[in-house]
């Protein structure tokens, strides 16, 4: 297959990637503007495939900022296995970003595996040895649940930029409601992750691997009791699985 980018549109940020005909990532990038995306791509003359949650007016958007003349594959989920994957989830309802990332682990090999998307929400999906998903697990991310809780709580607590959380994780009781509520949403992520993980491997076995990837991933990293490995861009890994095969290489 040629060259060619590959786009993840998340619910806050969005990531981009080239890569040539053997899969070698060339460059990337991350941004929470749209036009960034498009800037880094838009003259590259190559096909882009994309993935996208959330507003579909981030989709407008990028198109509009890429222009018509480069041509843009919009992936969709499918559970009829087209792609290594079978699921029985609700119609519509799992979303592309998930299903790409169960399509990466798939394409590493059989065997089952736990999916944790530390984003905006938190997702736990389970994938078996035979590539059938199996369901999964949802809970709001940090950011999210600060951002439900501030609403409520707003003569004592302000509002939170995504990009405003610590570096460091302190889990000293909070001597006031701002730090308060970050060390209990944070010790309760991690912790209600931990549950779910094990969780997940009473279903798929004990010898069930996990991968953690997402925008949070890397402090919910240094928090969790349960075996896993950080997984960097596996929703893009999955966009350029599912390029390969629909391209026939």
């Amino acid at each position: 297959m040629p060259d060619c980018a590959l786009i993840d549109i998340g619910s806050t940020r969005v990531k981009w990637q080239r890569r040539d005909a053997a899969g070698h990532v060339l460059d990337e990038g991350a941004s929470l503007a749209i036009e960034d995306c498009a800037q880094a791509l838009k003259d590259t003359g190559l096909a882009i495939w994309a993935a996208r949650v959330g507003s579909p007016e981030r989709q407008a958007a990028l198109e509009a900022a890429i222009g018509a003349a480069v041509p843009i594959h919009w992936v969709g989920t499918h559970g009829d296995g087209r792609y290594g994957v079978r699921s029985d989830y609700a119609e519509g309802q799992l979303g592309v970003d998930r299903f790409c990332a169960l399509v990466a682990a798939r394409a590493e090999g059989p065997g089952p595996c736990v999916l944790v998307d530390a984003g905006t929400a938190v997702t736990v999906d389970l994938l078996d040895a035979e590539g059938r998903h199996r369901g999964g697990y949802l809970l709001p991310g940090r950011q999210l649940g600060w951002e439900s809780l501030q609403a409520r709580l707003a003569d004592r607590v302000t509002p939170r930029d995504p990009a405003g959380w610590p570096a460091t994780f302190d889990s000293t009781p909070g001597l006031g409601s701002e730090p308060g509520l970050e060390r209990g949403l944070m010790l309760g992520l991690s912790g209600a992750v931990d549950r779910l993980i094990v969780e997940a491997r009473t279903h798929l076995g004990n010898d069930t691997v996990c991968w953690l990837y997402g925008g949070d991933a890397s402090w919910l990293a240094g928090q969790l009791t349960e075996f896993f490995t950080l997984r960097e861009n596996l929703v893009l890994e999955g966009l350029w699985q599912i390029a390969r095969m629909e391209e026939g290489s």
